[in-house]
């Protein structure tokens, strides 16, 4: 009892802090996880017990003296509750692939997911950590205490021990998933590009090509592909229009899809070799590269940005997030002036498309599907009214894809339109919703991909199109696009897969 009376401050103050770090980091990795029998919710509650006793050890140490806890507990548990806020609220957990999206995203774009909720959080916190800052300076923690330094020893040996009967136990929760994920990320290779110095020759002379880049769209919503909804009335009046229903891809946001989809690299790549950058193979053969953006552009993807030969920005002083942010149709009149109409041109048209917040994708012409969301905090809304305002960006797809094919037949050249999503949607599959996280891979790893032909283009290449029309069913990993690109093309000098173009007959092997 004298060693209770003796140390109580210290004993109060690491099982108040020990309370806060489980209640606002920990306990985000539980409350999702379906439960039902009173069994159920004791094997949880002493799994979330033991957790919350391994991580003892590290709140020992990062106490040991004041700059340990002023420059890295503090820090650490601001960081680490704000991210247990979108696990309370979306069930979003902390990825290597979640990470590299976070770092890789513009400043601005971030001030954009802020809402009132999110922002009481904070206050929240930050009082919490003011509170902590003043029990820590009423108490003397020693530097050496032996009942501290064993308890220590014992929270470690705990983590060891069960990670080593089964792994991921801990590891794959709140607060460790930020170390071990940030390692994942940091052994990742980066991708990196091949420098070409040999002049390349394309065989063909006069082929538009016109790349739309979408953001988040899900194959299973189009109308096109068998969806309940009207969501493409006009794309499903059209001839010479093919989509797929079957397209692929490992990489749930921007930053790793794009240059995925414009290198030779596959969605199964593991980057450890260069890659070449299609915008480079390009140049090299004399075509021209046009890039059309109305998204922030992200460091990942800015490579085929700089290297295209003419880069326009719409509205860039508003970010993705920003209530003011210009719909995409503002890049078709700056298309429709650099199009050419003769001559090998490679035009990227890189869209805002069905990227949340949902709302600020289309306007009134376009809010069919009602009730829409009212909320940028995702369970203020309901699972209706988000996919209602969800299926409206679709409508408003159709309408975008329809106007650029208007003005590609007024053209009348050989042009052929390729629309490829880097990655799909998470409308409420378990629970989760957006992208940029593990996903149910029919949704968010199964991407739209269209493509429109003109008649010139039919007419000069028709086993080309016999063989767009032969691939439509076929699973289709993302992989296509460079190689057809190429193949479009007929671009000699540089290596160009046949099995992986749609211009044939496509045969994608996954790699063993």
């Amino acid at each position: 009892m004298e060693v209770i009376k003796k140390y109580k401050s210290i004993i109060y103050f690491y099982l108040l802090v020990n309370l806060f770090v489980g209640l606002f980091i920990t306990l985000s990795s539980y409350v999702h996880i379906p439960l039902h029998a009173p069994k159920d919710y004791l094997y949880y509650g002493i799994h979330f017990l033991l957790m919350q006793f391994s991580l003892f050890g590290v709140i020992y140490l990062l106490s040991l003296n004041k700059y340990l806890f002023y420059g890295l507990f503090l820090p650490l548990f601001f960081i680490l509750s704000v991210v247990g806020f979108w696990g309370f609220t979306q069930d979003i957990s902390l990825s290597a692939g979640v990470i590299q999206a976070s770092l890789e995203t513009q400043a601005d774009i971030v001030f954009g997911l802020i809402s009132w909720q999110l922002v009481l959080y904070i206050l929240l916190i930050i009082a919490l950590m003011y509170f902590l800052v003043k029990q820590y300076n009423k108490v003397q923690v020693p530097k050496f205490n032996y009942v501290l330094c064993i308890l220590s020893l014992l929270s470690f040996l705990t983590f060891f021990v069960v990670e080593s009967k089964r792994g991921g136990t801990f590891k794959n929760r709140l607060p460790y998933t930020l170390y071990f994920e940030s390692q994942k990320l940091y052994k990742k290779n980066k991708v990196r590009f091949e420098q070409i110095n040999q002049t390349l020759v394309a065989g063909q002379d006069s082929i538009q090509f016109i790349f739309v880049l979408g953001e988040s769209v899900r194959a299973d919503h189009l109308q096109l592909n068998g969806y309940e909804r009207q969501t493409t009335p006009l794309l499903s009046q059209r001839k010479n229009l093919i989509s797929y229903t079957d397209a692929f891809t490992t990489n749930t946001y921007t930053g790793a899809s794009v240059p995925q989809i414009l290198s030779n690299a596959s969605v199964f790549d593991d980057y450890k070799t260069e890659k070449k950058s299609l915008m480079d193979v390009l140049n090299k053969a004399n075509i021209q590269t046009v890039w059309i953006g109305n998204q922030t552009p992200e460091k990942s993807y800015l490579t085929f940005i700089e290297n295209s030969t003419k880069k326009f920005y719409i509205d860039p002083t508003h970010s993705e997030f920003s209530f003011n942010k210009e719909l995409d149709e503002k890049m078709i009149p700056v298309a429709i002036e650099e199009w050419n109409n003769s001559g090998n041109q490679f035009s990227t048209i890189h869209m805002m498309g069905s990227h949340w917040w949902y709302e600020n994708r289309y306007d009134d012409r376009f809010r069919v599907f009602k009730p829409v969301i009212k909320s940028k905090y995702i369970p203020s809304n309901s699972p209706e009214e988000m996919i209602n305002s969800y299926d409206n960006t679709i409508l408003y797809l159709d309408y975008f894809l329809n106007e650029l094919i208007n003005h590609l037949e007024k053209l009348n050249t050989t042009s052929i339109l390729f629309f490829v999503s880097d990655h799909g949607e998470l409308l409420g599959e378990n629970g989760n919703w957006l992208h940029a996280q593990p996903g149910d891979e029919k949704s968010v790893r199964n991407p739209a991909v269209i493509i429109w032909y003109s008649d010139k283009f039919k007419n000069k290449y028709p086993t080309k199109i016999d063989n767009l029309y032969n691939n439509q069913n076929k699973y289709l990993p993302l992989d296509f696009f460079y190689h057809s690109v190429l193949d479009a093309y007929e671009i000699k000098g540089v290596e160009l897969n046949p099995d992986l173009s749609i211009f044939r007959d496509f045969k994608f092997r996954k790699p063993d």
